[in-house]
């Protein structure tokens, strides 16, 4: 587990699949909210006893806050358009170790401010101005539970790896076969064949997941050594 970053907090605005970070936030928020509708109802049984609060969630709310240094470019202009038009757009808030909320916003909220001396700077709340779609954020693969080899070591025969148990988003599996723990050449599919050069030697396979977020090696264990046809 590892401390997430609050400066990758972020807000992304321009149009699904070419979106760029709100530049110069200093500070950042992103609040996930629900209404309270009561649902209380009396004890028809015993009315004279406690009466249990009960309720469910109603209207919801997402909403992102931000302020900072005001740094001009394309981004902040397209923002602003939208600000002085009051119009919807489309955003993506990406949440570390969360995922990323994408769909129209707008912005409910708008203040410039500055001194005498130093830079602009701004504040903004963006409100969700429809529903959102989230798309969780991908782990890199870890390892639960190690590879294993189904068959019989034995020259002749066929081995196959069982890849295990592994947590995380969609992954892709690469094989390296060991013979006495040292690859052997050309060994990296999901089967192997032991040969006569192999007796008397153990073999093991070690697995490789990989995924957008990263990559995991797990070795199984070992076969018994390698017998003659």
């Amino acid at each position: 587990m590892s401390q997430q970053k609050g400066r990758l907090l972020l807000i992304k605005i321009g149009s699904p699949g070419d979106v760029a970070n709100l530049c110069g936030m200093k500070t950042r928020s992103f609040n996930l909210s629900a209404n309270e509708v009561d649902t209380t109802t009396p004890d028809c049984v015993n009315p004279g006893g406690a009466v249990q609060k009960t309720s469910e969630p109603g209207i919801v709310s997402r909403t992102f806050s931000g302020s900072g240094a005001f740094v001009s470019g394309v981004t902040q202009a397209v923002l602003m358009g939208h600000v002085r038009d009051g119009t919807v757009f489309y955003a993506e808030v990406v949440v570390p170790g969360d995922g990323t909320y994408a769909g129209f916003w707008m912005v409910s909220d708008f203040e410039f401010s500055g001194e005498m001396e130093g830079n602009m700077e701004f504040s903004a709340t963006f409100s969700a101005a429809g529903p959102l779609v989230f798309t969780g954020e991908v782990a890199a693969p870890v390892n639960a539970l190690l590879p294993s080899i189904a068959g019989v070591a034995q020259v002749g025969q066929t081995l196959t790896v069982n890849v295990g148990n592994w947590t995380g988003g969609a992954m892709v599996f690469t094989y390296q076969w060991k013979l006495a723990g040292v690859d052997i050449s050309g060994a990296t599919n999901a089967t192997y064949d032991p040969v006569v050069g192999d007796i008397g030697d153990p073999i093991t396979v070690t697995v490789t997941a990989t995924n957008s977020a990263g990559s995991a090696t797990a070795i199984s264990g070992a076969t018994a050594d390698v017998i003659a046809a």
